[in-house]
């Protein structure tokens, strides 16, 4: 027993530091996304409430999870009637579903820096599958203190996969680009 409890201790100093839970900072954040309209120009807009969470080792520079929440009513497309539209039972529906959310569950990494990240993302109340591309950017010493990562990940997912069917494909495009940038810090 005791051998066994030594050989686990000396395993975990040799791998390094263990992961730590990096938060969000939503003043330094954006999660945004383009959608075709009448096929010939873009729509782009953003989600302004948002938070969430990533567990990064900084020793071996290692991403091993991460869980988002994006509150649907925050929807900006810089216009007010096309977010009240899609506010409603057509699109997001946000008064049954308020929240977006995401957990992923399982990273394998891809490059220097790069991930490729699984997991569920819920929309309208329904886990689906996705792939997400994330690089990582740091770590690096925060100004108060603490560590600072940057997350970068854009891809395309195709609406009527997360359920929102409303519209025709020539009138709102099936495939939205998102964007998400985001700046972490270790809690």
């Amino acid at each position: 027993m005791k051998v066994a409890v030594l050989i686990l201790a000396a395993a975990t100093l040799a791998t390094g530091a263990k992961a730590e839970t990096f938060v969000i900072d939503t003043g330094h954040a954006e999660i945004g996304f383009a959608a075709k309209h009448m096929m010939v120009s873009n729509t782009k807009g953003k989600f302004n409430t948002f938070e969430g969470t990533l567990e990064y080792d900084v020793a071996t520079k290692t991403l091993t999870s991460a869980r988002g929440t994006i509150q649907a009513a925050s929807i900006d497309t810089n216009n007010e009637k096309r977010d009240g539209h899609l506010r409603n039972e057509d699109f997001f529906n946000v008064s049954k579903f308020p929240a977006i959310t995401f957990e992923s569950t399982s990273v394998k990494k891809t490059g220097e820096n790069e991930f490729e990240m699984t997991g569920n993302l819920n929309v309208l109340g329904v886990d689906r599958e996705v792939v997400l591309p994330i690089v990582i950017n740091g770590p690096v010493d925060g100004r108060r203190g603490g560590k600072l990562i940057g997350v970068e990940c854009e891809t395309t997912l195709d609406r009527r996969d997360l359920g929102i069917t409303h519209s025709p494909s020539a009138v709102i495009g099936d495939k939205v680009k998102i964007s998400i940038e985001v700046e972490a810090g270790a809690k």
